[in-house]
């Protein structure tokens, strides 16, 4: 039977402040009925009951002692974006942002904007030895980050719209030339990353359509038709729409976003996940949200239930949680502690990604000709670190969110040559012994897969 578990589960209560929130915004997010839905979703939806079994190497039944299990990997996806990869020109800045990214974090986005990756027609930025780029670094950079943390990589963006931010100049202004222009880009990604990097948003903010740029007609749908026949079949490809779905969704299935995914996969488009971005990035929307009035559970809830309705896995993309005025910090943290227990909750949903990891790293307004940068998105300071890298509150709740109670560690005494228990799903370190001589193994619970595993002691 079990002798020691060290597992924390769910920690309901909010963050305590020195200024309050409005009652009404306490008030909805403390409802019991709130509470027990964000409880028992976590439990129900990120938890699984898992046995190994022991046997020599003759398939004997044997029975070490104790089993100690320590969680050292989620199989959810907790990300940010890398866009700030070795992009402090500062060694020790670099090795700070790298630190704190791999302690909470076991994903992350990389940037593949049009713009800076490929800056003159067929001038591919790819390598690590391309010229710097500010919160653009070469894929090559970013994937070797990745893999020296074990982070899992996503691409974003393939085809935008945006004409600042994912249309080169270069590019003609001519439907078929730039179709061309498109699959020929596709193409070259798929070549170079396609089986280094499985997670995909392929088209990016479609129904908030620039209808000033010119795009080859229905170029979502071609998009994803291209995608599918370059890239590997194993490749995730996601759907990715901006912050208005979350208020869109009052329209139900006749909102725009709905009516383009039901579209797109009536017409057999590979769309293997729903993506959904989280920008703060309006004062009189973040006022309503302080208030109560604007991102409640209820709506949050509603959106996601609604697009349940696909069947797909849904990806929350790009979080911004403003952290205007004094108190800005602390609130910060009692929205990002709220919004994260819902989202992890909710069936469907399998990743969180925040946006920008430090203040002052946000998308500019512009860069100056000597390359200084002038702010943007940085009036929210929606990082959970603040330039000089000192903590934000937020990644605090964080930290203790991802890498304490929900994860698990466990010691089980073995019965009949096995041992069970339930835990988060993910990766575990298991260490035991057996006549003196000490094993540690890895083995791994994901949530689509076994839940019970044999371990050889020799």
């Amino acid at each position: 039977m079990k002798k020691v578990i060290t597992a924390t589960l769910l920690a309901l209560s909010t963050l305590q402040v020195s200024a309050q929130l409005s009652d009404d915004y306490k008030n909805q997010w403390n409802d019991p009925t709130v509470q027990q839905r964000i409880d028992d979703g976590i439990r129900q939806n990120r938890m699984g009951d898992f046995t190994v079994r022991f046997t020599d190497k003759e398939d004997n039944p044997v029975s070490p002692g104790d089993v100690t299990l320590t969680q050292t990997r989620h199989d959810f996806y907790f990300g940010a974006n890398g866009f700030m990869v070795k992009g402090f020109k500062n060694p020790k800045e670099d090795a700070l942002y790298e630190e704190h990214f791999a302690k909470l974090f076991n994903f992350v986005t990389i940037p593949f904007y049009w713009p800076e990756l490929e800056p003159e027609p067929g001038q591919l930025r790819f390598g690590k030895d391309s010229p710097y780029s500010y919160r653009r670094p070469a894929p090559d950079v970013v994937m070797e980050f990745a893999r020296k943390y074990n982070l899992t990589p996503k691409g974003h963006t393939l085809v935008w719209d945006n004409p600042r931010w994912s249309l080169p100049t270069w590019l003609p202004k001519d439907e078929k030339i730039m179709e061309q222009k498109i699959s020929k880009r596709i193409e070259q990604i798929a070549q170079r990353y396609g089986h280094d990097i499985q997670i995909w948003d392929v088209v990016n903010e479609v129904t908030d359509r620039h209808s000033d740029v010119l795009m080859p007609k229905d170029f979502a749908f071609k998009t994803f038709k291209e995608s599918e026949r370059l890239f590997p079949n194993s490749n995730v490809f996601t759907l990715n729409f901006t912050t208005g779905i979350w208020g869109r969704s009052n329209k139900r299935e006749y909102s725009a976003d709905y009516l383009l995914t039901e579209n797109l996969l009536l017409r057999d488009s590979k769309i293997n996940a729903i993506g959904m971005q989280f920008h703060n990035f309006n004062e009189a929307e973040y006022d309503r949200i302080i208030e109560g009035k604007a991102m409640t559970p209820t709506t949050l809830f509603n959106t996601l239930d609604l697009y349940a309705d696909f069947d797909l896995p849904i990806h929350i993309t790009e979080i911004t949680v403003a952290a205007l005025s004094d108190k800005g910090p602390d609130y910060q943290a009692v929205m990002t502690e709220n919004y994260y227990k819902l989202w992890f909750s909710h069936p469907k949903v399998e990743g969180i990604i925040w946006w920008n990891l430090v203040d002052g790293t946000a998308a500019p307004a512009r860069i100056r000709p000597d390359g200084t940068v002038v702010p943007g998105e940085d009036k929210w300071k929606g990082g959970l670190l603040n330039r000089d890298f000192s903590k934000k509150p937020a990644f605090d709740v964080l930290d203790r969110l991802i890498n304490k109670e929900w994860r698990t560690n466990v010691t089980v005494s073995p019965k009949n040559n096995a041992v069970s228990y339930r835990g988060f799903y993910g990766t575990y370190k298991l260490v035991t012994q057996r006549n003196g001589k000490k094993y540690e193994k890895e083995v791994h619970f994901p949530k689509s897969g076994t839940r019970e595993l044999v371990v050889v002691l020799d």
